[in-house]
């Protein structure tokens, strides 16, 4: 094997690339012959960051081939078994996420690989924190949804209802029902919870009056409205004996009949 200097221009000056081969006698590059070097054959290659191209000795570019497939064996000895997994068709993702960050931990330095522990104990731990809020609010909703529609349904008494479901929705869409904690007289929490709603009701003079309260306390007025009298079912005897007489306005107890719940309901309670 042979040991020359070269000089080679690439326009910032000039450099000297000396190559070393294992035998080398020390003699030049003459093998021991006492003669002239063998004339350095070069060969062009494109640097794969600059993407200038050089010479180099054919020697060099041979030994470069010999590294990229070595390296190019390495990786496919690593990957391959991976990459197979992917063509199958009952590719196990997990198992596949676990072997690549093995080989990728693999090529960590004891720094990463104490940074990338750090990092996968805070993401386990906010993963957590999230499931925990998630779950929290959503048992709080159902919690809330429960008891609100339990306290309206309550709220009912004896109270004969059309469709008791479909005048609780009405009354807590209408009073944008709500919880909230209870207080004592010196207006300290206790820890204990109640539906309240916000209506719009009438006072003793007929004028609209928002009022806020319990639905115990609320429905009655609400459902004695005239604009909610429909949702009470009609319990009186449209005959001439009903509750003493109720005002018929000289109808027939046929047109009686044929009122809506709603104006019957008005005229039994003009009649008291």
């Amino acid at each position: 094997m042979i040991k020359d200097t070269l000089r080679y221009p690439l326009g910032f000056g000039k450099f000297d690339l000396q190559t070393f081969a294992e035998g080398d006698a020390g003699d030049g590059g003459t093998g021991g012959t006492g003669g002239a070097p063998s004339p350095q054959v070069f060969e062009e290659m494109t640097d794969p960051e600059t993407g200038v191209k050089v010479k180099v000795p054919a020697e060099l570019k041979t030994f470069f081939g010999h590294i990229i497939a070595k390296t190019r064996k390495e990786a496919e000895s690593k990957f391959k078994p991976m990459l197979e997994q992917f063509e199958t068709e009952k590719t196990d993702l997990i198992a596949i996420k676990a072997e690549y960050e093995k080989i990728k931990e693999a090529s960590m330095t004891a720094e990463e690989r104490a940074q990338s522990n750090a990092k996968k104990v805070i993401d386990a731990a906010l993963i957590e924190k999230k499931t925990a809020l998630e779950e929290a609010t959503t048992w709080k909703a159902r919690y809330e949804k429960s008891t609100i529609k339990n306290d309206i349904m309550s709220s009912f008494g004896d109270a004969k209802l059309c469709n008791p479901g479909q005048a609780a929705m009405i009354f807590e869409m209408e009073g944008q029902a709500f919880i909230s904690e209870v207080v004592d007289n010196e207006g300290k929490p206790t820890g204990q919870f109640e539906t309240r709603v916000r209506l719009m009701l009438e006072d003793k003079n007929g004028n609209p009056e928002p009022v806020e309260g319990t639905p115990q306390e609320l429905f009655k007025k609400w459902i004695e409205l005239d604009r909610n009298t429909h949702h009470l079912l009609n319990t009186m005897s449209a005959g001439s004996g009903a509750r003493g007489g109720v005002n018929r306005g000289g109808m027939n107890t046929e047109q009686f009949n044929n009122l809506s719940p709603q104006e019957r309901m008005k005229r039994a309670r003009q009649s008291q």
